[in-house]
């Protein structure tokens, strides 16, 4: 399954606002409440703070998800939004972007947080997330 990376630019916001709805909006309803203002506003702060570090996840020509990765002032690695579409899930593309980026970081913590009834936390913890701390609603985990 090979994907491809592009930076993400400003002009990706509607795309990335999509693919928040159609990956989290279950979660965020279920906990929070879907205020469409406010998600809009959360993914336009999102974007401003790490527009460097969201890259698009390509495949077949098509843009199919983010993976937005960068160093804290500790050092450390987090990985942010991660989201693939719902058709292209299941692939083994998240597995092999996780593999890649673990491979290549593999002396740094890298530290992740996910809602814990994602089923997603299964494929962080099959490539080696380990879970550290949890919230109310999210597992903190590292590797």
């Amino acid at each position: 399954m090979e994907y491809m990376f592009r930076k993400c630019e400003d002009t990706d916001f509607h795309f990335i606002y999509e693919l928040k709805e159609k990956c989290f909006k279950w979660y965020v309803e279920k906990i929070y409440g879907w205020n469409e203002n406010t998600q809009i506003e959360l993914t336009k702060k999102e974007m401003s703070e790490h527009l460097a570090d969201m890259s698009i996840i390509q495949y077949e020509g098509k843009d199919i998800g983010l993976f937005t990765f960068y160093y804290d002032d500790m050092g450390d690695a987090c990985i942010g939004m991660f989201a693939i579409l719902p058709d292209y899930q299941g692939m083994g593309i998240g597995t092999r972007i996780l593999t890649n980026v673990l491979k290549e970081n593999k002396d740094v913590r890298i530290y992740l947080k996910t809602y814990k009834e994602n089923p997603a936390r299964n494929l962080y913890q099959r490539v080696g997330f380990k879970k550290y701390d949890e919230t109310e609603t999210h597992w903190l985990m590292e590797r």
